[in-house]
């Protein structure tokens, strides 16, 4: 579930200072995504981070806890200096980031009951903080079943200013009532230009009305987003299909005549396809796409 935001207030812009160099360069996709959620105020009550790079997630959840309770930030960049901020860098807060990992003394390396309980028990008590609660290994061997059936309506339903991130190196052993009420990003350093799909692929034939992804305003944004969603679904066409055609169709006009133009909508389309390879709704990539060309040109 994302928390409901006026759509047709101005939108911010990408601001990619919020994370880390660091985790801007190596994840630019995951932290763009993130980045507009929270400009946006369409924080997710739940994410599943996907990847091997174990480190690299705990970072991402630790960057996150501070853009949302840093006390000098400036366009949600977080300081660094104020004391929510150190103590989240020493993963020493007390409320900012609640990390959950299973039990030493379990012989099956699980996430017991009990420490659930007692979670869901403190969420209860209001906190000044915006608590990011983070399961470190989220697989059903580690987060069995018991534990995740618990969990299910506070993270349906989550307490407010409070966001979940689990983490685990597939999307396979993960309990489906969790995934079905989060939203999946992958997080990994292999990215595919949307331009080899294209010489892969036949190209998807597009209703010619939805070509122009360009716009002068969010209203027609996302009036041509609506449209397009619910042409894709009569239809029934694949986003990956409707993002090459749309590729194909206005790659060699783009290229010749207006190659700024060109050189937007390449870029955008690629975001939108790893977006899509990310398993995010196709509502929320679509919206995206076009928002992100709205006075682009």
């Amino acid at each position: 579930m994302t928390r409901k935001v006026n759509m047709f207030l101005a939108i911010p812009l990408y601001n990619n200072h919020m994370f880390s160099k660091n985790l801007t360069e190596s994840y630019p996709e995951a932290i763009r995504f993130l980045t507009n959620a929270v400009l946006k105020d369409k924080l997710a009550n739940s994410y599943i981070f996907i990847g091997k790079e174990s480190n690299a997630i705990l970072s991402i959840a630790t960057n996150l806890a501070k853009i949302l309770n840093c006390k000098n930030n400036l366009n949600s960049t977080p300081c660094e200096t104020c004391i929510n901020c150190k103590w989240l860098e020493k993963n020493e807060h007390p409320q900012a980031l609640i990390t959950i990992n299973p039990d030493l003394k379990s012989k099956k390396d699980q996430i017991k009951i009990d420490t659930v309980r007692e979670l869901l028990n403190n969420l209860q008590i209001t906190s000044e903080y915006f608590r990011v609660v983070f399961f470190q290994n989220s697989n059903l061997y580690s987060l069995p079943p018991e534990s995740c059936n618990l969990l299910l309506k506070t993270v349906e339903e989550t307490p407010e200013r409070t966001t979940f991130v689990f983490a685990n190196t597939t999307r396979n052993d993960i309990l489906p009532t969790i995934l079905s009420r989060s939203q999946t990003i992958y997080i990994n350093k292999k990215y595919d230009s949307i331009l080899e799909i294209i010489n892969k692929s036949t190209a998807q034939t597009i209703d010619s009305n939805l070509t122009n992804c360009f716009s002068n305003d969010i209203k027609t944004a996302l009036e041509k987003a609506k449209k397009t969603q619910e042409w894709l679904e009569e239809s029934e066409t694949n986003l990956k299909d409707y993002l090459i055609g749309l590729a194909t169709t206005n790659y060699n006009f783009n290229k010749a005549n207006d190659y700024k133009r060109y050189c937007t909508l390449y870029k955008n389309l690629t975001s939108a396809y790893l977006k899509h390879k990310s398993f995010m709704q196709p509502k929320i990539v679509i919206e995206d796409l076009f928002l992100n060309l709205c006075h682009a040109i």
